[in-house]
């Protein structure tokens, strides 16, 4: 009876480890990088004979525990996480960059070079976060101290930010999308002063500007399927493609995917937004930069460190 018993599990467990072997679980935080893969949420329930499970994070908290837990085999982070993931040695790798900068700053004053913001009080959030890293970094390579030189308030979230803005609370925030087109088709009186990633090449010589989200996939499982990665990264580039190309079923696909976004300000999102897959080989050096600014603004969000080589995915 014993042996039967253990046979039986034996059984078991092969047959479950051959069937999770088939199935490749996708998870990417909720909002604007939802956006890179709305069409593959629907159409591509296949990859290269691996079944794909789609999961939209809709709390912070939630995607790092997800990842920190190794719950994912692939999906799409912020760039700091990817850090984070590297240097605490949980054996995920970057694959590419799919989302680059989505800061703006907006005021209903006229704005015309960063400089000028000496002297003013700007609101904004996530302190010691990466719009805070971004902000500072961005104002400093301007000559400009971001502890004595202007006044920079922290709220919370985009939900706080906005309603004190459109009540005229706030003059000049720094945001990103979807909140932004939000508050622009509320207030025609209010202006992009100035693009973030626009701001961040400039400072920094960068032909791209800062990675803001970042596909990334388990080690082994680059290691044992590079065709799955292959077509995986295909399927992104087209559904990519897909949102930023003049077609009537965007607006569809992301209803279908349930992302949080305001179907009537959808194109203003997807125009401000930012997406573009760079395969990792293309993009070291901006994370090399970007890591840096990290590192020495509060170095805890990307691990500790300036993670290494091995952190990217080889050709």
């Amino acid at each position: 009876m014993r042996k039967t018993i253990i046979a039986l599990f034996m059984v078991l467990f092969f047959i479950t480890t051959v069937y999770s072997k088939d199935i490749v679980k996708f998870t990417s935080p909720d909002g604007l990088p939802a956006l890179s893969v709305v069409k593959m949420i629907s159409d591509d329930k296949e990859i290269s004979g691996k079944k794909i499970e789609y999961k939209l994070e809709k709390v912070s908290e939630s995607l790092v525990m997800n990842f920190f837990k190794r719950e994912s085999d692939i999906g799409i982070v912020p760039s700091n996480l990817a850090g984070q993931l590297y240097n605490k040695n949980l054996n995920y790798k970057i694959i590419g960059t799919v989302g680059w900068g989505s800061f703006y700053i907006i005021s209903r004053e006229d704005i015309e070079d960063i400089k000028d913001l000496k002297g003013k009080e700007i609101y904004t959030i996530g302190k010691g976060l990466t719009p805070d890293i971004i902000l500072q970094s961005i104002l400093e390579e301007n000559g400009i101290n971001p502890d004595k030189d202007l006044k920079i308030n922290y709220l919370s979230g985009g939900n706080e930010l906005a309603p004190l803005y459109l009540a005229g609370k706030i003059n000049i925030a720094m945001i990103s999308e979807p909140v932004l087109s939000k508050i622009m088709s509320k207030d025609n009186k209010s202006k992009i002063i100035f693009n973030m990633n626009e701001e961040w090449k400039k400072a920094f010589r960068s032909n791209t500007g800062f990675p803001q989200s970042t596909l990334v996939a388990k080690e082994e499982l680059i290691k044992e399927d590079p065709k799955f990665i292959s077509e995986f990264v295909k399927e992104l580039e087209n559904s990519i493609e897909f949102i930023y190309g003049k077609n009537s079923d965007k607006e569809k696909y992301t209803a279908e995917s349930k992302i949080t976004i305001d179907m009537s300000i959808l194109n203003e999102v997807i125009k401000r937004a930012n997406i573009k897959f760079v395969p990792a080989g293309d993009s070291r050096e901006a994370y090399k930069v970007y890591f840096e600014k990290i590192e020495k603004t509060n170095s805890k969000t990307i691990g500790g460190k300036i993670s290494d080589e091995k952190i990217f995915m080889s050709k």
